[in-house]
């Protein structure tokens, strides 16, 4: 394990810089794609950006505005401008381990680093260079002296769900520190994570610097999925009695002191281990990281008509548990006490670690099958019995670290009987399961046919596992998906009709472009076979197998991207206006994009050719 200061090496910090101005060009890169098809100033970024347009906005912007201003300046000054951004050649555009193309924001990421490197060799003085290096020689003189002050983040409200003109609208209080203290806290972030995870128990799959089984990456969602199918192989001629557990605003409620102590106490273990490591400073950024921010100091003081005014977020409110704390007898004075950590921010999905690692130890010992994903977690056991002794462990645990776990719901609240007068009674069955897909923590139910009067799902990180083995993606996810296509071209008809100044033709492939990136990557017709995209839904769901549930789920996303695509184009050529100053795009080749660009060839028909070559190489 390297000192905590040598983290901060200038290569680190530019690379973290590079990859925040690569972001900033991903998304307006999305911005100027519309803003091509339109005459509308309002899609106008140039307009918007305008010193007559920022004037205007300044005086009348709100928290968040303000804060993206500002952080888009720093970056200006302290990095080269666009158009002075080295071309990458050939042989730096493609991942050598995978031989495929990188994603433009790593390109942009390595083109920023390049033209770095070559001004600092050609021309030195430049002002910006000049900056970025005062920069860096701050941020380390700043963790170096061991009494670096973290700035109270700027908190901005994101809705839950879709904007509501009557009734409250809940929102979660998302955080953004400046740059400096981005910077800062994610290499401190980075060091602690290290430092800590062999203490963390192999059963927690978040924010771990672990590599799978198979050493081809770092845990994540899909190892959960693995595990989980692999235990149930493991008892296929039995049912398995299972139990879900999700906790009541986690990141709002963590206790600081809890937090502390905890801490501390790998501290400890650490210094044991690393004797000849000083841990003062990354442990004196931790706890700035709790002193700068709390929710019922911040967050609930920020609550205003005028702070909500800002927002345009009618009815606004950032919803608590303070009933939960009384009703669970956790504070004398919760005024004195200081609780919650900041959602967005470097260190929170550690601090999650550090608070469950607790409750992880503890319920390993009942000998049930336990996994956890930050704050989701879920047991497994042949036995009911196990199960709840298991679940029990949890909750208890749970409450002592004074968090709050959702209430459960046992397995006969999991089911309710249709009232007899109820229409959807014939067509739907005797029965209604609304219950269960709508708690958040319950069981021990049995996982089983319902035949066999269990319930046959259970969801986790984003999928669904039925008792047989087989793997859907879960409701809100899935939903979520059609909402993201939808809006794709939603905006883009907005666009148009303030204004088409492109071809019909030009309109409906950048929707289809854009539509079949988002799903399933950089798809060409030269790479659809071998393409392999980070960046797109298809590699949110690798888990997801050839079975009745999944190909009726992704040949819906198929109709309805396609849906989509044939609409905008009718509409496009029913609409009788008039556009000046269209700009007739050049003849090009004629695209169908259906069968290598869909959800069902991508997830469905290439696995089941890569399953086929791999049998075929052990036959061979």
């Amino acid at each position: 394990m390297k000192d905590f200061e040598t983290y901060f090496s200038s290569d680190a910090i530019i690379t973290y810089l590079c990859r925040l101005r690569a972001k900033v060009a991903n998304n307006r890169n999305k911005k100027h794609l519309i803003h091509l098809l339109t005459n509308s100033d309002k899609y106008n970024y140039h307009v918007r950006d305008s010193v007559k347009h920022l004037t205007i906005e300044i005086i009348n912007e709100n928290g968040y505005a303000k804060y993206e201003r500002e952080f888009l300046n720093q970056l200006r000054t302290l990095l080269p401008p666009r158009k002075k951004w080295v071309n990458l050649g050939g042989n730096s555009r493609i991942n050598k381990s995978t031989k495929q193309l990188i994603s433009s924001s790593k390109r942009n990421e390595y083109s920023i680093i390049k033209t770095i490197k070559s001004f600092r060799k050609k021309s030195p003085g430049e002002p910006w260079l000049l900056a970025l290096d005062d920069f860096i020689k701050d941020i380390k003189q700043s963790v170096a002296s061991g009494e670096y002050k973290l700035t109270a983040p700027t908190i901005y409200p994101k809705l839950k769900k879709e904007k509501q003109f009557k009734g409250e609208n809940d929102c979660r209080p998302i955080c953004l520190f400046n740059l400096k203290d981005r910077i800062i806290l994610s290499i401190t972030n980075k060091y602690l994570t290290r430092l800590f995870d062999p203490l963390f128990e192999s059963c927690s799959f978040a924010f771990r610097s672990k590599k799978n089984k198979a050493e081809t990456a770092i845990l994540n969602h899909h190892d959960c999925i693995k595990e989980i199918l692999e235990y149930r192989q493991k008892h296929l001629n039995k049912p398995l009695w299972v139990a879900e557990c999700d906790i009541e605003k986690f990141y709002d409620t963590v206790n600081h002191k809890i937090a502390k102590v905890l801490y501390d106490e790998l501290i400890l273990k650490c210094r044991d281990t690393f004797k000849n490591l000083d841990f003062s400073k990354p442990s004196h950024i931790f706890n700035q990281y709790l002193e700068c921010y709390s929710f019922n100091k911040n967050v609930l003081l920020s609550e205003s008509p005028e702070y909500w005014k800002s927002y345009d977020i009618p009815n606004g409110h950032f919803p608590w548990v303070l009933k939960d704390f009384i009703e669970l007898d956790y504070y004398n004075n919760i005024a004195n006490e200081r609780i919650g950590v900041p959602q967005g921010g470097a260190l929170s999905g550690l601090i999650a670690n550090i608070m469950l690692n607790v409750a992880d130890k503890v319920v390993l010992q009942s000998g049930a099958f336990y996994i956890r994903f930050c704050d989701d977690m879920i047991i497994l056991h042949p036995e009911k019995t196990t199960c709840e002794v298991a679940k029990d462990l949890y909750v208890n645990t749970l409450k002592g670290l004074k968090l709050v776990p959702h209430k459960f719901k046992s397995d006969s609240e999991l089911v309710e009987k249709r009232e007899n007068k109820c229409k959807e009674r014939r067509k739907l069955g005797e029965y209604s399961y609304e219950a269960f897909w709508n708690g958040k923590s319950k069981g021990p139910f049995k996982w089983a046919s319902i035949k066999d009067e269990g319930f046959p799902w259970v969801g986790f990180v984003g999928y669904e596992i039925h008792h047989e083995g087989h793997i859907r993606v879960r409701k809100k996810s899935f939903l979520k998906e059609l909402k993201k296509q939808n809006d794709v071209v939603s905006d883009i008809k907005k666009a148009v009709e303030y204004g088409r100044r492109k071809s019909e033709r030009s309109v409906t492939e950048s929707a289809i472009h854009r539509l079949v990136g988002m799903s399933v990557g950089r798809v060409s017709l030269r790479n659809y076979k071998t393409v392999s995209n980070d960046l797109c839904w298809k590699n949110g769901f690798k888990e997801l197998k050839p079975n009745k549930y999944s190909v009726q789920q992704i040949k819906h996303l198929d109709r309805n991207r396609n849906k989509l695509y044939y609409d905008l184009i009718r509409d496009l050529k029913k609409s009788k206006k008039e556009e000046n100053n269209i700009v007739e795009s050049k003849p090009r080749q004629i695209i169908d994009f259906n069968k290598p660009f869909s959800y069902y060839y991508q997830i469905i028909v290439r696995a089941k050719d890569d399953e086929n070559d791999g049998s075929n190489s052990t036959v061979e």
